[in-house]
């Protein structure tokens, strides 16, 4: 039998009356309709699509975290800091911390325990079924970008990763269900994760979680060309990586015809917060670890987003991605970046 997922206009749980193994639902709500992973039989998947209840049918795909462990300096002295974040793009560390605001992060969890995290409040969510916890380091590294930028801001682990760090398109559709029905508990979401093909329907789900309001800050991808799904969302606010000198590293992704990347941000030789017990990166002193990927370039600007909401609160998603476009330098002959480095300090000064 294949493992497929169906997407549909209403609750996908008729498919229980269809001749198929339904193994689990999702449901997004009213505006969107639901999905479900079964296994069917091939001679099967064209009866199910002729149900006009159906949207789509996609195979159950891979999907992994943006990491780029092939593009790490072996320079010791090669690390970009959260200072040369800061200078790079323009973050002062003034009282735009992000207070009373919530980041949730689609990753592999969080290690609450690392000093980064001192006086943060973290909420851990689990859809993988391995409980709390970070047994890759990424999600912790990720949401270690987020909080030294916007201090202040509530964090939500939404791990989507287990010990092997890839997961399927069914453990996303758990999250976006999550995300969809919850839209009350957080304001920013980022997503360091995609597939090596766009799903149109993963897209589809992606778009209206931004349409309800939701603020999505989205890795652009390391393929170094055209990458896959949630960057390709037509509503996607995807982030491209640069290096500390402030050039496109060379695996970050681009698609043009899907407006991918926005901007652009340090996801080279990052000094990143690393988990107990993980061996992800390069080992630094004390509790830290080098890695490279727009995995960690995006929650750079997810860190921005929420200190831009505390500048200016209520500001909807595509004015926000419009602002971070319009302030961004651009760098000469060189499209995959976007519109260029993001530049907060540009953002936030622009009359309103």
């Amino acid at each position: 039998m294949n493992e497929r997922i169906v997407f549909a206009r209403e609750s996908a749980t008729f498919l229980e009356e269809i001749e198929c193994d339904v193994i689990e639902t999702y449901y997004f709500g009213d505006s969107i309709g639901g999905a479900a992973l079964i296994g069917c039989e091939p001679d099967h998947e064209s009866a199910i699509m002729d149900d006009d209840r159906v949207v789509g049918i996609e195979r159950n795909l891979l999907i992994e975290p943006c990491l780029e462990p092939e593009h790490v300096s072996e320079d010791p002295d090669a690390v970009a800091t959260i200072e040369d974040v800061r200078h790079v793009h323009d973050v002062p560390d003034d009282d735009a911390t992000g207070e009373g605001l919530t980041v949730v992060a689609m990753d592999s969890g969080i290690d609450p325990k690392h000093p980064v995290f001192e006086n943060v409040t973290i909420e851990q969510v689990d859809v993988t079924g391995a409980g709390e916890g970070d047994a890759v380091g990424h999600g912790t590294g990720v949401l270690g970008q987020v909080t030294r930028l916007a201090p202040k801001a509530d964090l939500i682990a939404l791990r989507i990763f287990g010990s092997d760090g890839r997961t399927k398109n069914s453990v996303i559709m758990r999250a976006y269900e999550w995300l969809h029905n919850n839209t009350e508990k957080y304001d920013i979401v980022n997503m360091s994760w995609g597939s090596r093909e766009r799903s149109k329907q993963t897209d589809r789900v992606h778009n209206e979680l931004i349409t309800k309001g939701v603020r999505d800050v989205v890795a652009a991808g390391n393929s170094g060309k055209k990458a896959g799904s949630p960057a390709t969302a037509a509503r996607a606010f995807s982030i491209a990586a640069c290096t500390e000198e402030g050039t496109v590293a060379e695996f970050s992704s681009y698609n043009p015809n899907r407006d991918n990347p926005d901007v652009a941000a340090i996801g080279k030789d990052n000094r990143l917060a690393q988990a107990s017990g993980t061996t992800m990166g390069t080992a630094l002193d004390g509790p830290w670890v080098k890695a490279s990927g727009t995995s960690f370039s995006a929650p750079e600007v997810a860190g921005m987003v929420a200190k831009y909401l505390s500048v200016h609160p209520d500001t909807p998603p595509a004015k926000i991605m419009n602002d971070f476009e319009t302030a961004a330098r651009d760098i000469p002959d060189q499209p995959r970046d976007g519109s260029g480095i993001a530049d907060y300090e540009g953002t936030t000064t622009d009359p309103r």
